[in-house]
């Protein structure tokens, strides 16, 4: 080949180079959260944008898109490409959704690869202080001997209040009558009203009314004490087998390149255990887990087995087969 043609020949195949062969990140991330602004899930996904955006010296954006329960943005982030460059914002909403919702069309294990398991956040198991209960035991025994007297609220099917309470019955042997609200807030008022006698609501909705004595919390919902209330139990504790924590973690469309998902669960894990980072997470009472891939399809996993019994137990109750 003539020198000059061999020049260009070579000119072509560099300038034709793909973009992947660039260090990651060569552009801004998007990063997709299915919840509003200003929910645990979008304070957990703005901290760490922050953080990467600082890390990398490109831009991670957060894209909060609403509705249908999540479902909406699990659907958008799986048609993104696979390329790094879409984040997802996973839950236990993701995983709980499908189960209650109708025309789901992906697949989370199937159209996803997961990142990191970056956070385990249990809800609290709080009552009204008239029922002068003192431990999850005395609830029980309560339950047991009033069935199907005692309520608990959620504020919508597939919620982790509402998943929470149902463990609860599962694994005691108890009977109690199902109230929905529709917000959180309406059901924490259900508490302190003392209408309603069980109710999880997240640990930092729950502080302030514990400080003042509006409600009483019993146990934390994860296997193990929460670094953020020490003092609570854990339900395990009384119901072994229990932990209905939501978690917090980060997936990407399936068949996004390996190096790539190595890369984003080294720098997340490694902001995850900031000690700045670790103090902020603690106030909104999220557990900093910080672990790989297999830990979020495990936990997941785990997750989508616990709802599978949820909902047959549901739908034996109501007679559907």
């Amino acid at each position: 080949m003539h020198p000059i043609a061999l020049a260009l020949a070579l000119a072509g195949l560099l300038s034709a180079a793909p973009a992947s062969a660039q260090p990651y990140p060569a552009k801004s991330v998007r990063y997709i959260v299915g919840f509003t602004p200003g929910t645990a899930t979008d304070i957990v996904a703005r901290l760490i944008s922050s953080k990467l955006t600082e890390h990398w010296g490109r831009q991670v954006v957060v894209d909060n898109r609403v509705g249908a329960a999540g479902t909406i943005s699990v659907a958008m982030a799986a048609r993104s490409e696979p390329d790094g460059y879409t984040l997802y914002m996973a839950s236990s909403t993701m995983v709980v959704s499908p189960f209650f919702m109708e025309g789901i069309t992906y697949d989370i294990f199937r159209d996803f690869a997961p990142v990191v398991l970056m956070v385990g956040m249990p809800t609290v198991l709080a009552v009204p202080p008239q029922l002068n209960l003192n431990s999850v035991r005395d609830l029980v025994t309560l339950a047991k001997s009033k069935p199907g007297l005692l309520n608990y609220a959620h504020s919508g099917r597939g919620t982790g209040s509402h998943i929470a309470a149902e463990v609860l019955s599962m694994l005691a042997g108890i009977e109690m009558t199902e109230v929905s609200f529709k917000s959180s807030t309406d059901a924490m008022n259900g508490v302190v009203r003392n209408e309603i006698a069980v109710y999880y609501p997240n640990l930092a909705a729950v502080m302030p009314y514990m400080k003042t004595g509006r409600v009483k919390a019993l146990a934390v919902s994860s296997a193990k004490r929460s670094p953020a209330a020490p003092e609570l139990p854990s339900m395990a504790e009384t119901l072994p087998g229990f932990d209905s924590a939501s978690f917090y973690g980060i997936v990407v469309p399936a068949k996004t390149p390996q190096n790539v998902i190595k890369k984003l669960n080294a720098d997340i894990v490694t902001i995850l255990n900031q000690p700045e980072v670790r103090e902020r997470l603690l106030v909104i009472g999220a557990d900093v887990v910080a672990g790989g891939p297999e830990a979020l399809t495990a936990r997941m996993q785990a997750e989508r087995e616990q709802v599978l019994q949820v909902v047959k137990r549901i739908e034996a109750k109501e007679g559907k087969r």
